[in-house]
């Protein structure tokens, strides 16, 4: 019953293969800055996909003030937890509604990656929190969801997972392209001609800094960099946070704020107590620079860049007079930098509602290639009410 069930929802929203399909990709990383929303559309022909809405929201201070706990701490109450789960539903809730009834474009499926609490690849496990059925249900749409814990159960780190929309938005065949994510962790994608893609967490960009900045400055985040830009580098400090054995890591490597953690900058700070605070704000910018020169091979032409640390001109620069490549934004290649992200989950989302089996061995070390994501749909009587809606 349940099988015919979902093959009579497949029916209804896998078009014929020569049309286009939409798709919503929801995302809100670590650094907690936004809850960003987006309806995608991939292209019949070469299958690039199409960003033709955003919404960008941020969450309620009363979210962003709870999961900030836990993500800092490691700790928490289970009633809490599902408290802020089910708050956190109802934000998504809303801002897919409001895209959805604001376009007259036919959703296919959601791609919904959900809140990172806690990512432990040592451990083999992840955890995302949101209620994808109430999601399914609220806005009578398939949900897919749950990307990483399928490549983590082929033996995968479980990310970094952009690299494989990366390749397939922004390759191009006469240049060699590399795609710079800087949220709360910095990630990397090289897209090479004729070599298979590779992508990997290279360390802090904005998860540091933001801690650093509310912890001097009693504002959540640097987000023109003016406050960076007042100081200088220090290079001793700088030499000591590089020391650190996760940048000598060979890829493919992931990480998060369970590692690089307020309780890690302080450790390494309070071996400067001379320090100015503005100094360190200027050399966490540094260091992220520093790891995107390490990581670029001579051969790449294009750094694209994209995520929230585009927004802070002080880490740009940095990184604009450190690197070789050419760097742009990834507007120039037709996606806003702060709705990447959700694109790429939106796009996800179709691989899944296909059953796409995604190769990630070169990103994740995965074991196996598989399909990532599971596929949760409506009832059946949500089926029936959403026939007579959209009829």
């Amino acid at each position: 019953m349940l099988k015919e069930a979902m093959m009579n929802w497949l029916s209804k929203v896998l078009p014929s293969p020569k049309a286009s399909r939409s798709a919503i990709g929801l995302m809100s990383g670590t650094s907690l800055d936004g809850l960003d929303a987006c309806i995608v559309r991939e292209n019949s022909e070469d299958h690039r996909i199409e960003v033709i809405d955003t919404l960008r929201s941020e969450l309620p201070f009363r979210i962003r003030g709870g999961l900030q706990k836990i993500i800092q701490s490691g700790e928490v109450n289970l009633e809490t937890l599902l408290h802020l789960e089910h708050q956190y539903t109802e934000a998504v809730i809303e801002q897919c509604q409001k895209l959805i009834e604001s376009s007259d474009h036919k959703i296919s499926v959601i791609g919904f990656h959900g809140q990172t609490l806690w990512h432990a690849p040592h451990l083999g496990s992840t955890l995302q929190i949101g209620f994808s059925e109430r999601l399914a249900e609220a806005t009578l749409t398939p949900v897919a969801h749950q990307f990483r814990r399928g490549d983590m159960a082929r033996d995968g780190q479980g990310a970094p997972l952009a690299p494989l929309f990366h390749a397939a938005h922004f390759g191009r065949a006469t240049e060699n392209v590399a795609v710079l994510n800087l949220g709360g962790i910095a990630n990397l994608s090289l897209i090479v001609s004729g070599k298979p893609i590779q992508g990997w967490d290279l360390g802090p960009a904005n998860t540091l800094s933001d801690i650093w900045h509310e912890m001097h400055q009693n504002k959540p985040f640097d987000f023109a960099g003016n406050y960076a830009a007042s100081g200088r580098v220090n290079d001793d400090l700088l030499m000591v946070l590089l020391s650190d054995p996760y940048f000598g890591r060979s890829p493919p490597k992931s990480t998060g704020r369970e590692y690089f953690s307020s309780a890690w900058l302080l450790a390494i700070v309070n071996q400067f107590p001379s320090i100015e605070p503005a100094d360190v704000q200027a050399t966490l910018n540094q260091l992220t620079a520093i790891l995107v020169d390490r990581a670029l091979p001579d051969d790449i032409d294009i750094l694209v860049v994209c995520g929230g640390g585009i927004h802070n001109a002080h880490l740009m620069d940095q990184i604009d007079n450190t690197v070789v490549p050419l760097v742009v934004g990834s507007e120039t290649f037709s996606i806003d930098p702060d709705f990447v992200e959700a694109a790429c989950f939106g796009w996800l989302g179709l691989q899944c509602l296909d059953q796409q089996i995604m190769e990630t061995s070169p990103v994740t070390g995965s074991k196996l290639a598989g399909v990532l994501g599971s596929l949760v749909f409506p009832t059946s009587e949500t089926e029936t009410r959403a026939a007579t809606t959209r009829t």
